[in-house]
């Protein structure tokens, strides 16, 4: 029986952001890393992810439903593909309606699809700028 605060967590995409939420998530959780290139599980074996790594193609739901992303309580889409990243999460709902999900929009003129989609959305790009611009108004603050 898991421990309850311990989740069982997917993480579709293991490149940069994947990996290293990957690496982060595992000192806690149980994660499995899919990805349809086994070099990219590199990035893990590097550092000290506990978990597991399996090659699927991200394209292939009925491959995806084999892996009981049903039975996970998050799953991370983090793709460098948008429309990948949408289609998964449509797909993934379908499966079931209930499931957590945050998928990963590269470009912010796409965020729109996802929110209307009803899909918990980050977008790396522009999370970066907003951090950047609240830098420079704590500059402005100390002047």
């Amino acid at each position: 029986m898991r421990d309850r605060k311990t989740k069982f967590i997917i993480i579709i995409g293991c490149g940069r952001l994947g990996s290293e939420l990957a690496i982060k998530l595992s000192k806690n959780h149980n994660v499995v890393v899919i990805d349809k290139d086994e070099t990219s599980f590199e990035r893990l074996t590097k550092r000290n992810f506990i978990g597991f790594t399996r090659v699927v193609d991200t394209n292939d739901m009925a491959a995806l439903k084999d892996l009981n992303i049903d039975k996970a309580d998050m799953i991370y889409i983090v793709t460098p593909d948008d429309n990948l990243n949408f289609m998964l999460a449509y797909g993934i709902r379908e499966i079931n309606e209930e499931i957590k999900l945050a998928a990963r929009v590269n470009d912010p003129l796409k965020k729109a699809i996802f929110i209307k989609a009803n899909v918990n959305l980050f977008c790396p790009i522009e999370d970066s700028v907003n951090q950047l611009v609240e830098e420079l108004d704590k500059v402005d603050e100390k002047i």
